[in-house]
């Protein structure tokens, strides 16, 4: 099932796109159909009258979260040499990086997000996948990290790499207002079989500048989800991104940092599409 988080007539609500329709659902947001519904569940949901498409506004499938947002470091070989190289790895003894971003309200499709550059001459994009929680976890087997999945969407985590630098960790550099963008959709995870081998893409002013496959992680989902709940509860809403491939604009020789005018797209395969304007 495909999930959209959208804003019609004034009333901000979780629907159900099918058959190019978009159907209301009596949600107005994840957090309340997750209380309700889990994956199995989920086609008991009673919709409503399809609405116009061109009157929606759309919203990032959690606007709001609860928790930081919950993020995976180096973890596409290429990309950990790729921040070796530009000295933004400052973990290079260390296997699985983990850290958290803050995100008080998320960006999504089609919004414009400020660069900051006040603050940063570096700011950089990385397209990732994002897994949302649909169960509290906490000493997971293999069984119960699957099932605790809900679903899965696009997310830019925009990077200041200049702060990373400067602070010699990831939070202050991750977190500036509007760095956190989310598509308005969510893939519940029985529309996959078993976890996704998905091709991943991200577009700079059409220019293919990422590509790689989720296959390629050097941490699996389940890896990460099992090494992670091994001493942490990670509660239902949870969101975790995954990591980024290589092709992030530290990573060229000169960089390509963004600027205002860029337009950038983020695709996943089966999933979904996540464009942001950057001023």
């Amino acid at each position: 099932m495909k999930l959209v988080n959208y804003t019609y007539e004034g009333k901000s609500q979780i629907g159900v796109f099918k058959d190019h329709l978009l159907y209301p659902t009596e949600f107005e947001n994840l957090y309340d159909l997750m209380d309700k519904y889990d994956v199995e569940s989920l086609d008991k949901m009673k919709l409503g009258s399809p609405v116009r498409l061109e009157n929606v506004e759309y919203n990032a499938i959690i606007k709001y979260p609860r928790q930081d947002i919950l993020c995976a470091g180096m973890n596409y070989k290429e990309h950990k040499q790729e921040c070796l190289d530009a000295h933004i790895d400052y973990s290079k003894e260390v296997e699985s990086i983990y850290f958290s971003k803050r995100c008080n309200e998320a960006k999504t499709s089609g919004d414009t997000i400020d660069l900051h550059l006040d603050l940063t001459k570096e700011p950089d994009y990385e397209g990732e996948l994002g897994v949302i929680l649909g169960h509290d976890l906490y000493k997971a087997n293999k069984k119960t990290a699957f099932e605790a999945i809900f679903g899965y969407t696009v997310i830019n985590d925009v990077s200041a790499r200049d702060l990373q630098k400067g602070h010699q960790q990831f939070y202050f550099g991750k977190s500036l207002d509007g760095y956190a963008s989310i598509a308005p959709i969510l893939v519940t995870r029985d529309e996959f079989e078993g976890y996704p081998n998905l091709e991943l893409k991200t577009f700079v002013n059409g220019e293919l500048r990422q590509h790689n496959n989720t296959s390629n992680m050097i941490f699996s989902i389940e890896d990460m989800l099992l090494e992670l709940t091994k001493g942490i509860t990670l509660k239902r809403g949870t969101i975790f991104s995954t990591g980024t491939p290589s092709g992030i604009g530290k990573g060229f020789n000169p960089p390509k940092m963004l600027k205002p005018g860029d337009e950038v797209l983020v695709r996943i395969e089966g999933v979904g599409d996540l464009y942001n304007i950057f001023k």
